[in-house]
């Protein structure tokens, strides 16, 4: 396979996702598909998760930071299970800002790296689309009320 049929190919799998309605459009597909109205907590977790998780004595592996974290599996249990999962099911951990803290190289850029690069990732499939609604001038997922912003 060419590079020009990748470029196709890659073109023709981001048209599958692409949607352009109104927020009565919106409604519709969300009564199809009602994950689409998931916040931005419960979007990263669920990215997470998709990876892959491992249960061993009671201790979560996330395999999603497999490749590129290496010795803070207790550190990254404890960022998921205690800060996005709470904050995925909309409880008030989802009201405090995440500060990651630890020494020089110690992976905080790396983890920030690779949920950056995840997600990008993910909103291009199926369970992690972001929707808008079409001429909206708050560009922003429409499931979230004004107030929670």
């Amino acid at each position: 396979m060419d590079f020009l049929d990748k470029v196709k190919m890659q073109r023709e799998e981001d048209n599958k996702l692409k949607w352009e309605g109104t927020f009565a459009d919106y409604l519709k597909l969300l009564k199809e598909k009602p994950w689409i109205a998931q916040s931005a907590h419960s979007r990263i977790y669920n990215m997470i998760e998709s990876a892959g998780v491992t249960v061993k004595n009671d201790r979560k592996h996330y395999h999603f930071f497999d490749r590129e974290i290496f010795g803070l599996e207790d550190a990254i249990e404890r960022l998921v299970d205690e800060y996005f999962h709470p904050a995925a099911k909309r409880l008030d951990v989802k009201k405090r800002i995440l500060l990651l803290m630890g020494p020089v190289s110690g992976g905080k850029s790396t983890i920030v790296t690779l949920l950056k690069r995840g997600l990008e990732a993910f909103t291009r499939t199926e369970k992690g689309a972001v929707y808008a609604i079409k001429d909206c001038p708050m560009n922003e997922d429409p499931c979230i009320p004004l107030g929670n912003r």
